[in-house]
């Protein structure tokens, strides 16, 4: 059994005695202006809500989205034959490369390199008629024939290789040219299609016409009236006692807490029996420690 006094412990950790001031109460203020004349500069109107300024720019919004809507089908209006066009360029344009030339340029060369093929090949083959079936003389006559047979077969490779290649630049050129007259066609019809609808009234000048500015308001003369002030007066000395009292109540909190924690650990059961032993001091000295 232990009997602690949380009062004489209290008073005896305080570092200093606690002071309270007395504030004395403010008093009562008056003031008072005398009546005088006050001139107000011009004022000018207060521009337009902001509210009212997001709901324009959304109008203006979709007025243009509108206008973009227009353009885009009038274009594809004019651009719907642009397939048959571009199909009728490409034949006009082919019809300035001589095809039919170029085509006897490649049979004259593949005929004179056939020929001479013909003109050498002929004695090999003449040669085989007359020579033994395996004699030496007729496996070199069969050799120098199918090196000449793969010669006129590479030969001819070029020159069909040569015409192909040559047919292929002049389809690249006339893509070329179709493509550029493709983009003069679609340039000229936007603004063709532009022109038209600029001739057309703006949907934002029909529908949302320019705020207009108010004048501004013309300087004027007002005479200010005499005013008086008055303030009760206030007692400030009762926050300090509220606050007091509550840090005096959180303090005998904390103390209770930590004498029943010092009690415990030392293995005492706190009682308010007078007769108890009275163990303040052990529990200054176990606080004064920590």
């Amino acid at each position: 059994m232990a009997r602690v006094d949380l009062e004489r412990a209290a008073h005896a950790l305080a570092q200093a005695p606690v002071v309270q001031v007395s504030i004395p109460p403010l008093p009562a203020q008056q003031a008072a202006m005398p009546a005088d004349s006050a001139s107000l500069d011009s004022m000018e109107a207060p521009p337009p809500a902001e509210t009212l300024r997001r709901r324009r720019e959304l109008a203006l919004f979709s007025i243009e989205q509108q206008r973009n809507a227009v353009r885009q089908r009038l274009l594809q209006a004019r651009l719907q034959n642009l397939s048959e066009l571009e199909r009728r360029w490409r034949v006009e344009l082919r019809a300035e490369y001589d095809l039919d030339a170029l085509r006897a340029e490649w049979d004259a060369q593949w005929r004179e390199a056939f020929q001479e093929y013909g003109r050498r090949r002929f004695p090999l083959l003449v040669a085989l008629i007359f020579t033994a079936p395996d004699s030496e003389a007729r496996r070199q006559t069969q050799a120098e024939l199918d090196a000449l047979d793969r010669a006129w077969q590479a030969q001819e490779q070029a020159l069909k290789t040569q015409y192909e290649t040559q047919l292929r630049r002049i389809e690249q050129e006339i893509t070329v040219r179709v493509n550029a007259r493709r983009r003069e066609f679609i340039r000229n019809a936007d603004a063709e299609v532009r022109e038209q609808l600029a001739q057309q009234p703006d949907g934002a000048d029909l529908y949302l016409p320019q705020p207009q500015a108010l004048p501004p308001a013309p300087p004027r003369k007002e005479t200010l009236p005499s005013t008086a002030v008055q303030m009760p007066a206030r007692d400030t000395n009762a926050s300090v006692r509220t606050r007091y009292a509550q840090t005096e109540t959180l303090r005998r909190q904390i103390l209770s807490q930590l004498v029943q924690e010092w009690a415990q650990a030392r293995g005492y059961r706190l009682t308010d029996d007078p007769n108890a032993p009275d163990r303040t001091d052990e529990f200054v000295r176990y606080l004064a420690r920590r």
